[in-house]
């Protein structure tokens, strides 16, 4: 994850002496890029957050149980919205009356974890099994 948020933070770092904006804008959209990577960094890059799940067990009517870090456990509902492809997964989690993102990448797990994990999630979701 720490690898994506730089590279996306790099290309529109870079890009925007080329995007065709005012001279005065450009130092300014660099410090929100900046302020950006060192807000992003330690809440997604970071192993050691205290928000970073660690676990998730996904039960068989939509139910979900993280778990962090930090050894702070907590039920979740998993939402029908869900992005799902060979190389990224985005679940929509409720968290204590909050809704929350939890994105797994392909090295998170191993590759029969990870592609069981896109199976179940295309057949549930279509199924309508999640909130």
């Amino acid at each position: 994850m720490g690898a994506w948020l730089l590279l996306a933070h790099a290309a529109a770092f870079l890009s925007l002496p080329f995007a065709g904006l005012p001279v005065a804008a450009v130092p300014a959209l660099g410090a929100a890029v900046t302020a950006s990577l060192l807000w992003y960094w330690p809440r997604h890059a970071s192993r050691t957050a205290p928000d970073c799940v660690r676990a998730l067990s996904w039960e068989g009517d939509g139910s979900c149980h993280l778990e962090y870090v930090d050894g702070a456990a907590c039920r979740a509902t998993l939402y029908r919205q869900a992005f799902v492809q060979p190389w990224l997964v985005i679940l929509q989690l409720e968290v204590a009356g909050r809704r929350r993102s939890l994105v797994i990448l392909p090295d998170m797990l191993d590759p029969a974890t990870f592609r069981r994990l896109r199976v179940r999630l295309r057949m549930e979701l279509d199924r309508g099994h999640a909130r």
